[in-house]
């Protein structure tokens, strides 16, 4: 049994560029990127976290990082997936904490 079977993915968007040299456009880019191993578990209990604005926040699931994966920012559209592809869970980042052992994230 692996600790972290699945991976956790990030949407990424960047604006466009203008040239200003010939008044051109280079679109901009949206993309999912894969950046931390991760493992989820689910709310069936209800349970709750207070975020960093203070709000008590009924949360969907829990994902499980290694200590070593990059902070996500809040608000951030993330999607975990498993080892074919399939969308395990997608939602906005609501807490993101860094323990002494591994990192949490809450939907």
């Amino acid at each position: 049994m692996k600790q972290f079977p699945y991976t956790l993915n990030v949407f990424q968007k960047s604006g466009g560029i203008y040239n200003e040299e010939d008044g051109s456009w280079t679109p901009g880019t949206e993309e999912w990127i894969a950046i931390s191993k991760c493992r989820d578990e689910g709310n069936g209990g209800g349970n709750r976290i207070v975020t960093t604005d203070g709000e008590v926040y009924v949360f969907g699931a829990v994902i499980y990082l290694p200590k070593s994966s990059p902070s996500v920012a809040l608000g951030a559209r993330i999607r975990v997936t498993d080892k074919d592809g399939n969308i395990r869970l997608e939602g906005d980042n609501k807490l993101f904490k860094k323990e002494q052992l591994h990192a949490r994230l809450w939907l």
